[in-house]
């Protein structure tokens, strides 16, 4: 630990398989199923409605909730596995197996973002005619307000649980809310008005979402490759490392 007079030290991820992290494994994990019944019954909702109301939009919404419901197995999946025991060639455990989940799940939000743009385009210069009810715009407004609470919750826990993974899915449901209000009010117009707004509406929004896409997958990237510890941390250790008399410098 010590060198001549002055200390040296490494911030290192803890070891796995205490109670603490098999805790933590457990409540991602559920926070994660909780999800995929969400997203799966939204998709159903959705692929309804839009099948009825003639919208290539809310049928896209709900192709969206779909890839959700993947994120979330996915992050299932890494959380298991970065859960696993240190071992001979992995030291300091397997806990960054989580930055490539949430890496993945940016992937899937470029992915959803490239493919709403796609359809938005076509459906501007292609536009159709779309049928709405009251009842489909309920459907719609109840999926709004649901991916709201929804993307709160799983960002709350990711932050609770340090989970990137959880954390990029609150932010993947969250914009996903947003792309589903774009759909509401554009459902409303036509409704009320006949005005054929999707494709614009749904192209803004396309780059929101390709916004969020990329400003995720640079965050786990720096997690990967590594950054530097946040200062109050590195501050507290020199600080515990000076009490004792023999270190005369960290």
């Amino acid at each position: 630990m010590t060198s001549g007079s002055y200390a040296y030290f490494s911030v290192y991820t803890p070891k796995v398989g205490d109670g603490m992290t098999k805790d933590r494994t457990a409540q991602i994990i559920r926070v994660s199923i909780r999800g995929i019944a969400v997203n799966l019954l939204l998709a159903a909702f959705k692929a309804a409605v839009g099948l009825i109301a003639n919208s290539i939009s809310v049928v896209l919404d709900a192709v969206n909730n779909l890839s959700d419901a993947l994120s979330s197995l996915i992050t299932i999946i890494g959380t298991k596995l970065a859960g696993k025991a240190a071992d001979r060639k992995h030291p300091f455990g397997h806990g960054r197996i989580e930055y490539i989940t949430a890496s993945i799940i940016a992937v899937i939000i470029l992915l959803a973002g490239i493919t709403s743009l796609r359809e938005s385009v076509d459906k501007i210069i292609h536009p159709a005619d779309a049928s709405y009810t009251a009842v489909s715009m309920i459907v719609l407004a109840a999926g709004v307000a649901t991916k709201i609470l929804l993307g709160t919750y799983f960002k709350k826990k990711g932050a609770a649980l340090h989970s990137d993974s959880l954390t990029a899915s609150g932010a993947d449901a969250l914009m996903d809310s947003v792309i589903s209000l774009a759909t509401l009010i554009a459902a409303g117009l036509n409704l009320l008005l006949g005005w054929q707004l999707e494709g614009i509406l749904g192209a803004v929004i396309s780059l929101f979402i390709l916004k969020a896409g990329i400003e995720i997958l640079r965050d786990t990237a720096n997690h990967i490759i590594g950054i530097r510890a946040e200062s109050t941390l590195t501050d507290s250790i020199k600080a515990r490392l000076n009490e004792y008399p023999e270190i005369h410098g960290a």
